[in-house]
């Protein structure tokens, strides 16, 4: 393929990976609504695909998907529910959403700021989660997320600088690693594995977040992986948890 069939395909699934995000904040928003109305039921899916103005095969994607996270139960025969059950879940570890959406679902204002960026070299456990050489380079981002301006989430990624051609420090930094990886690196995240502990947060990281050295933050550790099946970013994400709880919806039978 020539480097312009390249980019026309990144281009083409940039587009539809907007398309899909797009969709799947409004069916969010209008399943909120319905919630609040005591309404269940959602509309069909010819009613949907007009009212939101996609194609039929972008909303079976969303609701596959919001049916995976168990924000929906689709019934055959009978139609589709909202799960009335997870209504009050504003964050789901298992859905993949840049925490100014966290925030701003848990009823803050977001904000983000970029502390630092710049290259670094890669130690062995970020180089092998990335399936680079060790001693590899990588652009590292460190962003603090903030509700109504108090620091909440602390954020580094690091994404291999060969990703990014020359001088990849000089690159906007964006609001979210999904937005950076998609937007500087040609295609979206496809998946992430994250592993989760509670920690007692690193000296760096709790003054970040105003905290003392004692209070006890959440650990994520992302790796994003794209369509291509290969590992982007490295997210080591420490979380005050008076700002965002996760919780885990978990659904058991495809029905």
């Amino acid at each position: 393929m020539t480097a312009g069939g390249r980019a026309g395909r990144a281009g083409i699934e940039t587009v539809a990976a907007d398309s899909y995000r797009q969709t799947k904040e409004r069916l969010r928003a209008a399943i909120s609504r319905l919630a609040e109305e005591g309404r269940f039921r959602l509309p069909s899916e010819a009613e949907l695909t007009t009212a939101l103005g996609v194609s039929r095969a972008t909303l079976r994607s969303v609701l596959h998907s919001l049916q995976k996270e168990g924000r929906i139960r689709r019934l055959h025969g009978h139609g589709t529910f909202i799960n009335r059950h997870a209504i009050g879940v504003t964050a789901n570890l298992a859905d993949a959403s840049p925490f100014v959406d966290l925030l701003r679902q848990a009823g803050y204002e977001p904000g983000v700021r970029t502390i630092g960026q710049h290259v670094v070299e890669l130690d062995d456990d970020l180089a092998a989660s990335l399936e680079v050489s060790p001693r590899s380079r990588a652009l590292r981002i460190e962003r603090v997320f903030e509700a109504d301006g108090r620091p909440a989430v602390h954020s580094v990624d690091h994404v291999p600088a060969g990703l990014l051609g020359e001088h990849p420090e000089d690159r906007d930094p964006r609001s979210s690693t999904f937005e950076f990886v998609e937007i500087d690196t040609g295609l979206p995240v496809c998946y992430s594995v994250a592993e989760v502990r509670p920690v007692l947060p690193p000296p760096a990281v709790a003054a970040a977040l105003d905290l003392s050295p004692a209070h006890p933050v959440l650990r994520l550790r992302h790796t994003h992986v794209q369509a291509n099946e290969l590992p982007v970013a490295v997210t080591i994400v420490h979380v005050n948890d008076e700002y965002v709880r996760f919780s885990v919806i978990r659904t058991y039978l495809d029905q």
